[in-house]
């Protein structure tokens, strides 16, 4: 395994597509649960999302579903390209993560945005989130569909698909997906 990591992808990366664009290598392992973790939002976020990024957050007794990843080494720096680490957006952290096909637990890659929200999406409710830590409707969109794709459970599913988005909207997932390949590209 040592030309191989795994990686945790709770956001956009859930979805293939997406994580091909820069990380080839990628191959799904199946859906994950992150103990001790929840998934909440932050910042204005970029042109190219329209709103605010997921990020994971410290937070006992509570739990983040997400894609396993196995990536091959040489995408690594890609993947952090891909997530900010060079421009502090965001940091690489290692995480315990249950597989949900076998029950195993596994070391992966994650990523938490380095400026965290100071409160608590779940305590304040999911309709209550701030207009400034929004997602956009085309980011929640790539977040639902990448769970949907990944297999999380449908309860995990039926709270992303509740979650309040500041109704930025990208034409559509194409678009979207064709603006991170132009970045690629450049």
């Amino acid at each position: 395994m040592a030309n191989k990591f795994y990686y945790f992808g709770f956001g956009s990366n859930m979805l293939a597509r997406r994580i091909h664009i820069q990380n080839p290598t990628a191959k799904r392992i199946g859906a994950g649960k992150l103990e001790n973790y929840r998934l909440d939002f932050q910042g204005i976020g970029s042109s190219r999302w329209l709103g605010a990024p997921a990020t994971i957050v410290p937070t006992p007794g509570s739990h983040v579903y997400g894609a396993v990843w196995e990536i091959d080494m040489c995408n690594l720096s890609d993947l952090d390209n891909q997530e900010g680490v060079s421009d502090g957006i965001y940091i690489p952290i290692s995480v315990a993560v249950q597989t949900l096909h076998d029950n195993s637990q596994l070391e992966c890659r994650a990523y938490h945005l380095s400026t965290q929200p100071e409160s608590d999406l779940h305590a304040a409710g999911a309709l209550n989130i701030p207009h400034n830590r929004q997602p956009s409707k085309s980011y929640l969109k790539v977040l639902v569909k990448g769970a949907e794709e990944t297999g999380v459970p449908q309860e995990y599913l039926k709270w992303l698909k509740g979650l309040k988005h500041n109704d930025n909207y990208v034409e559509d997932m194409e678009q979207i997906l064709q603006l991170e390949q132009v970045k690629l590209d450049q």
